[in-house]
């Protein structure tokens, strides 16, 4: 009877973690930790073509409304504040603006390049700040918010998230 107990015993304490492992799951009673401030794409949308390895890896794209309005060019400035917040890690980030017609006032780290259409159909939308790596695939997205009070929190956001990926990159692969 000893040798019975015993693997009853053993039985219940290897299943019974695991039942309540799948319990939990199943309910939705956990809910997993997000490290990141931006929203992952959950599908792979190539924004940009891919860039050679001595190129920054790290590009962040605005996709502007075609007339770029005040909002718009507070976004442009927020982006230059970004770079320049990143300090020494200034030469791993390009600063890219995706639109049908170039900005009128478009500072010097910003570069330009013209939509054709690339992003319909996608889950980004105009007027969304998106950080894409070097071979062009866009990872997480930034919905800008309208009130101009509410930026300074967004470029935190991306700005952790951005030092984050940073700390971890391996470079071009």
């Amino acid at each position: 009877m000893p040798k019975k107990k015993f693997i009853w015993l053993f039985a219940m304490v290897c299943l019974v973690p695991v039942a309540l492992a799948q319990l939990v799951l199943t309910q939705g009673w956990f809910s997993a930790g997000a490290s990141s401030k931006g929203k992952w794409l959950s599908e792979e949308v190539r924004l940009l073509p891919a860039v050679p390895a001595s190129e920054p890896h790290w590009r962040l794209v605005y996709l502007a409304p075609s007339p770029c309005l005040q909002h718009c060019q507070q976004v442009l400035s927020l982006m230059t504040q970004i770079h320049t917040a990143l300090g020494r890690k200034q030469d791993q980030l390009t600063l890219w603006v995706l639109a049908e017609q170039a900005p009128a006032q478009l500072a010097q780290p910003l570069q330009f390049q013209h939509n054709s259409g690339n992003i319909s159909g996608n889950s980004i939308g105009i007027g969304e700040l998106v950080l894409v790596e070097h071979q062009g695939l866009a990872l997480l997205q930034y919905a800008m918010p309208q009130e101009l009070q509410q930026l300074p929190l967004t470029g935190k956001a991306v700005m952790a998230d951005l030092q984050k990926l940073m700390k971890f990159d391996r470079g071009p692969v």
